[in-house]
């Protein structure tokens, strides 16, 4: 094969390749639910190993805010998380949603910095991330108490808002 043959044969893989990428981001993208939308059932683990699924907590509203121990913006908004879990804590469920880390580092995160989340529940094939259509972190998911997504918040937020928000949601 000439080299002019094996540029092409390369040249033709990579536009394949790109175009496998798209339409698998497409169908991703396909699967995310929105506001609006009935919220994803999952099943996810604590540190201990049980087990909570989405569906058992119909009834309340859920919020979930998505975590990473390295982020800088997550240490600054979990004491905010913590006042507001501590003070809300009959009338929502909040879970704190570990993205691709390990239990050790959520246990080495906790002794730095004394955060300690009420539930912490590990979403290692970052599969629920996805679904809610999560890309970074902080972000928090806002369920209703009929399992419908309420709202997604992108960045920090802090006790106050979260307040309001789920106050809101309440009333209505």
């Amino acid at each position: 094969m000439n080299k002019t043959r094996w540029f092409q044969a390369a040249t033709g893989l990579f536009v394949i390749g790109i175009l496998i990428t798209f339409v698998i981001g497409l169908r991703v993208q396909g699967d995310t639910v929105g506001i609006g939308d009935e919220a994803y059932n999952f099943e996810l683990e604590d540190q201990a190993g049980e087990i909570y699924q989405l569906d058992a907590y119909k009834g309340k509203p859920v919020v979930l805010n998505f975590f990473s121990t390295w982020c800088k913006p997550c240490e600054s908004q979990a004491p905010e998380m913590m006042q507001f879990t501590e003070e809300f804590q009959d009338e929502v469920y909040v879970f704190t949603v570990v993205k691709s880390e390990s239990k050790r580092a959520v246990e080495r995160f906790v002794e730095r910095t004394g955060y300690d989340s009420k539930t912490y529940v590990f979403d290692f094939d970052l599969e629920v991330s996805q679904r809610y259509g999560i890309v970074g972190q902080p972000e928090t998911v806002i369920i209703d108490e009929n399992g419908v997504v309420a709202d997604h918040i992108v960045g920090s937020v802090n006790r106050d808002v979260m307040a309001k928000k789920v106050s809101d949601l309440m009333d209505n």
